[in-house]
């Protein structure tokens, strides 16, 4: 077998990120797949929301919508929702959402056995609700292993960065790494120099092998409380 056949091979064993574990999140997404709602057009669409204890009929000032949506308690759709759009646009990995993760995938569970006791309509507008929620975690997950995959090794030495991973994401990027230098040894690496074999090495002019996120990457940036006057620190 080629070498890069049984590195991919070997890598797509190790995609199983999830697999095995009670709070698997691919497994238990699938398995919402699977239930066979007959499909029909819905008229009216239902949406997963937190009551925040204000009048509806209550139409706010203008002057006064901004401070009322701050006071607002956000539910655990609104804040994995702010925690995928940070982690798409931000250069480097945030902090895990585990437990907002854990509290959508019980919502789902539960709505997935609901919707085998509805009526066909019912059933499509839960299930409309939960592809959402799942797409979203989905989305969020991809989205992390895509940074873990590009800067694995860093964020393995770093412990700010292993602190910001879940687990099963340290054992990803632990298992990506092992089988990154499995390969690139048996590829062209052995057949170097002793001294030109490392993979971490620094380079006289200051130049490291290890990629690290760009941190002065621009990012596009949201203020949602008043700060008062507030300065940058050049960098």
């Amino acid at each position: 077998m080629d070498t890069q056949d049984s590195f991919a091979g070997a890598l797509d064993s190790n995609l199983g990120l999830y697999d095995g574990d009670s709070t698997n999140l691919e497994a238990r997404l699938a398995a919402s797949d699977s239930m066979d709602v007959e499909p029909q057009t819905p008229s009216t669409s239902v949406r997963i929301h937190t009551t925040f204890g204000a009048d509806e009929a209550e139409e706010p000032a203008l002057d006064q919508e901004e401070d009322e949506e701050e006071d607002m308690e956000e539910d655990d759709l609104s804040l994995l929702a702010r925690a995928w759009v940070n982690e798409r646009s931000s250069p480097e990995i945030l902090e895990y959402e585990g437990a907002t993760l854990e509290n959508l995938m019980e919502l789902v569970d539960f709505q997935t056995q609901k919707m085998a006791t509805q009526q066909a309509t019912l059933a499509n507008i839960l299930k409309m609700d939960v592809d959402r929620v799942k797409y979203l975690v989905r989305s969020y997950l991809r989205t992390r292993l895509a940074k873990i995959e590009e800067h694995a090794r860093h964020y393995i030495k770093d412990t700010m960065y292993r602190e910001r991973l879940s687990q099963n994401e340290l054992e990803y990027a632990k298992g990506y790494v092992e089988l990154e230098e499995r390969h690139v040894r048996r590829s062209f690496l052995d057949q170097l120099p002793p001294h030109l074999r490392g993979l971490e090495d620094v380079a006289a002019e200051g130049l490291e092998m290890v990629s690290k996120p760009d941190l002065d990457a621009a990012v596009f940036c949201r203020v949602r409380t008043t700060v008062g006057e507030f300065q940058f620190e050049a960098r």
